[in-house]
C-alpha cells in the first residue's frame, strides 16, 4: 500500500509539471513583427490550424522556400514556377497553406523581408544590377542571395568578396511563352554543359534544376565557378557576332549553322581570345585575406584548357539549346557589349598583339555592331564607375516590411518646405490609415471630416466608418487584378494586413470559393500562375466539403469552374477604421467632426499651406486629400481634370441569421463568389451576412463597363429595402447558405449604397499634386489602406534624422511610381 501511495504521489507531481509546462508553452508565440526570423524547420512543424469556423487561429510561416527577385524575366518566372508548381495539400481537414511556397518580390520592396531567414533569395537579374540588388537586400539576409545571371564573379561580386553569397552560371535557356496558358519551360538537353552553382544554397538550387532534367553540379571551390563564367562569356561574346554577320539582318544564322559553315572563323576567334579567357578564369573573387586569417589559404588557379577544348564547349552548349536552332539576341548583346566583348578586349593589354596585328574580334564587332558602338565601349573601358547608385531602404513603422525609395522628378509638385504638420481631409479607412501612420512618425496631424461620430464615446462604441468604407464588401484579395504591377500591389497590401502590428488581429483569413464560367486566361490569371495560392479547378463535391455551409445550385460542370483561394480573407471595415482612429487619437492626432472645407490657403508664392473650414477656423499644414469620391472637388484643389473618377455605384445588403436555424446546421465559413448569378456573400464574426450583387469591380483593366452591366444597376428610384430583399433572395436560390434559405428576405437588416472611389483607369492615385497638396484615392481601398498609409506617411514626413532627413523632398517609393497623379496631367 505504501508503494502504491508513493507511485500515486509521483504521478501527481509529473502531471502538475506537464500541465504547467503546457500553460507556459501556450502563452509563447513568435511575434508577428519577427515572423521572418522563424526557421524552415519551425515552419514545417507549425502548420495552420482552424478554429472550426474557417478562421485560422495560427498562421504557418509564409514563403518557406524563399523569394524570387526579377520574377517577370524568363529565368525568374521559370524559377518561381518551379518553386510553386506543386499543388498545395491540405493539412488536416481541408486546411491549406496560406501562401505560395516562394514569394515574388515586387519591385520597390527590399529583398529578404518577405521570406524566413535561411531561405534562398533567387536574384534572376542582369549582371549590371547585382550590386544594386545586393545593397537593396536587408543586411542580415544578404548571405541568402543566389545570383542567377551571366556574370563574372571576380568583376560583379568584387564589392562583396567577404560575403557568403551563392552564384549560378546557367547553361539552359527559357523560351518566350507563346500564350498565357503555358508555363515557363527550360530549354536544354542531356548533352548540355552543366549549370555550375557555388555557395550555401547551391545544393537546394541544383536539386531544383535536376528535378526538371537540367544538368547541374555543385562547385567545390570559387575557382570552378569563375572558370565556368569565363567559358560562358566566350560563348556570349562570339556566337551572337557570327550569327548576325550576314548580309541580310532579317535572316541571321542559327548557332548550328555557325558551327557548320563558319567553324574556321570561329576557331580563329577562339585562338585570339583564349589568353583573355584564361586570364579571366584565373581571377579570384573571394576575400583572400579573410581566408588566410582562418588558415585556409587558397592558391588554386583555373584554366579552361586548350583552344580545341573551348571549341568543344562552345559546340556542346550551342547544340543543347533547341538542338542549335536558336539565334542569340543582337539587341541584348548590344546592351551588354561592354560586359561581354568589351571585357575580353580589355584583358589584352594595350601595346600587345591587339595593336600589333589585325584583331579579328574587333573587326567583327565593327562590322556587326557598328563603329559607334566599338568606339563607345572602348572609351568606357578605363572609366568604370566606382560608386554605383543604390536605392535607399526604408523600414516600416507598423510592420517588418522594408521598401525602396529613389530620386524622383517631382519638380513643381514636391513639398519644398519643412513639414511641421499635416491635414488629412477624409476619415475613411485610407485617411485614417495615413493619420495613424503619421502619428507613429511623431507628425502633428489633424483629420477633418464632414461626418460625425468619428470616435467612440462613453455613451456609445459606434463609429461612422465613412461612406465608401461602410459600403465595402471588404474582401482582402488580389484576385484577377491587372496589370501585373497592380496585382502585386494588392498582394503586398494583403501581406501588410498580416504583418501589421495594430491591424493583424482583425482579418479573417477564411479563403474564397469562386465559381465562374470557363474563360480565357488573363495576363496573370490567378487560377493558373505561380504568384497566388489556388486550389482547382475543383468539382462540386469538393466545393461542398470545403464549404459545408452552402448548398450549391448545380450547373453543368463543362460550363463552369470552381476554384479555392486559401490565402484570401475579409475584415469588418468599421472595426479597422475604429482601431486606426482610436490609436491615432491616443498618439496625439486631432479629429474635427462636421467640418467642410471652404478654401485652400496659399502663401505668397502660391504654395498650399493649409485650409480654411466652414467654422471659420484655419488649419496649417500640408494638405492630404483622402476623401474618396469627393476628392476631385475643385474646392480641394484637384478637380476632375486632374483626378477623373468613374461613376461606379455599389450596393450591399446585410442579413441576420434567423433565430429558427437548427444548431446542427453548418455556418458559412468562406467567402463565396458566384459570378454566374452575380452574387457574393460572406459572414462576419458578429454573425451578420454581407451580400453583394452584380459584377465585383476589382480595379485595373477589369473596370470596363458593358451596356448590359449599366442596365442591370438598380434604379435610384428603387427603394433600398426592395433591392436588399431581392439580393438576399438571389443568394438564397443560387448559393443557398444555411440560415438564409427559408423566408430569406425577412432576414434583411439594412442596405448600404455608395459610389466606389475609382480613378478613370481603375488604378490608385497616390502622391503630390502640387506643392503642399497630396492625394490618396483608390478602389481596393480596404486591401490597400494599411500599405498606402505606411507609404504616404513616409513621403509626407520630414522628421528623420541624419542623411535621411530630406528624403521626402527628393525621393519617392519605387512601388508607387505607376500611381502618381501626374499621369492625368502630363508626365513627370
Amino acid at each position: 500500500m505504501a508503494l502504491l501511495a508513493l507511485v500515486t504521489i509521483l504521478l501527481g507531481i509529473i502531471a502538475i509539471n506537464v500541465t504547467a509546462f503546457a500553460l507556459i508553452a501556450s502563452t509563447q508565440s513568435f511575434p508577428r513583427s519577427r515572423r521572418r526570423f522563424v526557421t524552415k524547420r519551425q515552419w514545417a512543424t507549425q502548420c495552420t490550424t482552424d478554429g472550426g469556423d474557417g478562421h485560422h487561429q495560427y498562421e504557418a510561416i509564409r514563403y518557406p522556400k524563399g523569394e524570387v527577385v526579377g520574377h517577370t524575366g524568363k529565368i525568374g518566372s521559370y524559377i518561381l514556377h518551379r518553386l510553386n508548381n506543386k499543388p498545395s495539400t491540405a493539412h488536416g481537414r481541408y486546411i491549406y497553406p496560406q501562401s505560395t511556397y516562394a514569394a515574388a518580390t515586387p519591385r520597390g520592396v527590399a529583398p529578404g523581408c518577405l521570406s524566413p531567414v535561411g531561405t534562398p533569395i533567387y536574384a534572376c537579374i542582369p549582371s549590371s544590377s547585382i550590386e544594386s540588388v545586393y545593397y537593396a537586400t536587408i543586411p542580415q539576409r544578404r548571405k541568402d542571395l543566389v545570383f542567377l545571371c551571366n556574370c563574372i564573379p571576380s568583376r560583379h561580386l568584387a564589392f562583396a568578396s567577404g560575403e557568403d553569397v551563392s552564384i549560378a552560371i546557367l547553361h539552359f535557356g527559357v523560351p518566350t511563352m507563346k500564350d498565357a496558358d503555358s508555363y515557363p519551360q527550360a530549354n536544354t538537353s542531356p548533352e548540355s554543359p552543366p549549370t555550375v552553382v557555388y555557395g550555401r544554397h547551391a545544393t537546394a538550387l541544383v536539386r531544383l534544376l535536376q528535378n526538371d532534367g537540367i544538368a547541374s553540379v555543385v562547385a567545390s571551390t570559387p575557382a570552378e565557378v569563375q572558370a565556368a563564367a569565363a567559358k560562358k562569356i566566350a560563348w556570349s561574346s562570339l556566337m551572337w557576332l557570327l550569327c548576325h554577320d550576314v548580309g541580310n539582318e532579317e535572316d541571321p544564322l542559327t548557332v548550328t549553322e555557325v558551327h557548320k559553315y563558319k567553324s574556321e572563323q570561329l576557331q580563329c576567334l577562339v585562338e585570339e581570345i583564349l589568353p583573355a579567357v584564361n586570364k579571366l578564369a584565373s581571377e579570384r573573387w573571394t576575400d583572400m585575406n579573410m581566408m588566410e586569417s582562418e588558415g585556409t589559404k587558397i592558391t588554386e588557379t583555373q584554366s579552361i584548357g586548350s583552344g580545341q577544348e573551348l571549341m568543344k564547349y562552345l559546340e556542346s552548349y550551342s547544340m543543347s539549346i533547341s538542338k542549335g536552332r536558336v539565334v542569340p539576341s543582337k539587341t541584348l548583346a548590344l546592351l551588354e557589349l561592354q560586359e561581354r566583348n568589351g571585357l575580353l578586349l580589355s584583358l589584352i593589354p594595350k601595346g600587345d598583339t591587339r595593336e600589333e596585328t589585325n584583331s579579328h574580334h574587333e573587326e567583327l564587332i565593327r562590322r556587326v555592331a557598328g563603329e559607334d558602338n566599338l568606339v563607345r565601349f572602348s572609351d568606357e573601358r578605363d572609366e568604370k564607375q566606382t560608386h554605383a547608385s543604390h536605392a535607399m531602404r526604408v523600414p516600416c513603422v507598423a510592420s517588418d516590411l522594408e521598401f525602396l525609395v529613389h530620386p524622383t522628378n517631382y519638380e513643381g509638385t514636391r513639398n519644398t518646405q519643412s513639414t511641421k504638420s499635416v491635414i488629412v481631409i477624409g476619415a475613411g479607412i485610407i485617411g485614417s490609415s495615413i493619420a495613424y501612420h503619421l502619428s507613429l512618425r511623431g507628425i502633428d496631424t489633424t483629420v477633418l471630416d464632414m461626418r460625425t461620430n468619428l470616435l467612440p464615446s462613453r455613451e456609445s462604441s459606434y463609429v461612422d466608418p465613412g461612406t465608401a468604407t461602410s459600403a465595402s464588401f471588404a474582401w482582402l484579395n488580389a484576385n484577377d487584378k491587372s496589370p501585373l504591377s497592380y496585382f502585386m500591389l494588392n498582394l503586398l497590401g494583403m501581406e501588410m494586413w498580416r504583418r501589421h502590428r495594430l491591424l493583424s488581429r482583425l482579418p479573417k483569413w477564411s479563403g474564397s470559393l469562386i465559381r465562374r464560367g470557363r474563360q480565357a486566361e488573363t495576363e496573370h490569371n490567378t487560377g493558373s500562375n505561380s504568384y497566388y495560392s489556388c486550389i482547382g479547378p475543383i468539382g462540386i463535391d469538393e466545393a461542398r466539403r470545403l464549404e459545408p455551409g452552402v448548398q450549391w445550385n448545380p450547373i453543368e460542370e463543362e460550363e463552369i469552374e470552381t476554384r479555392f483561394f486559401p490565402e484570401e480573407g475579409h475584415v469588418d471595415p468599421a472595426e479597422g477604421v475604429k482601431a486606426l482612429r482610436v490609436s491615432a487619437q491616443r498618439n496625439g492626432v486631432e479629429f474635427l467632426e462636421g467640418v467642410t472645407i471652404e478654401e485652400l490657403v496659399r502663401d505668397k508664392d502660391g504654395d498650399i499651406i493649409g485650409v480654411k473650414c466652414n467654422n471659420g477656423k484655419s488649419v496649417e499644414g500640408i494638405v492630404v486629400v483622402a476623401a474618396g469620391t469627393n476628392s476631385s472637388f475643385p474646392l480641394l484643389g484637384i478637380g476632375s481634370e486632374r483626378l477623373p473618377l468613374l461613376d461606379e455605384p455599389g450596393i450591399l445588403a446585410y442579413a441576420r441569421t434567423p433565430g429558427n436555424q437548427r444548431s446542427n446546421e453548418p455556418l458559412l465559413q468562406r467567402i463565396v463568389v458566384d459570378t454566374i448569378s452575380q452574387s457574393h456573400i460572406l459572414r462576419r464574426d458578429s454573425g451578420t451576412f454581407v451580400i453583394g450583387g452584380g459584377k465585383l469591380i476589382v480595379g485595373g483593366h477589369s473596370t470596363v463597363n458593358s451596356s448590359d452591366e449599366q442596365a442591370s444597376r438598380p434604379s435610384c428610384e428603387t427603394s433600398s429595402g426592395e433591392v436588399g430583399r431581392a439580393m438576399i433572395d438571389t443568394v438564397a436560390k443560387t448559393i443557398a447558405p444555411f440560415g438564409l434559405t427559408d423566408n430569406a428576405s425577412d432576414c434583411l437588416i439594412g442596405v448600404t449604397r455608395a459610389n466606389r472611389p475609382m480613378p478613370s483607369d481603375g488604378l490608385p492615385v497616390v502622391g503630390f499634386v502640387e506643392c503642399g497638396l497630396y492625394v490618396a484615392v483608390s478602389h481596393s481601398g480596404i486591401t490597400l489602406a494599411p500599405l498606402i498609409g505606411e507609404l504616404a506617411s513616409y513621403e509626407l514626413c520630414d522628421s528623420m534624422s541624419g542623411e535621411e532627413s530630406n528624403f521626402c523632398q527628393a525621393f519617392g517609393f519605387q512601388i508607387l511610381d505607376s500611381y502618381r497623379p501626374s499621369r492625368f496631367v502630363g508626365s513627370e
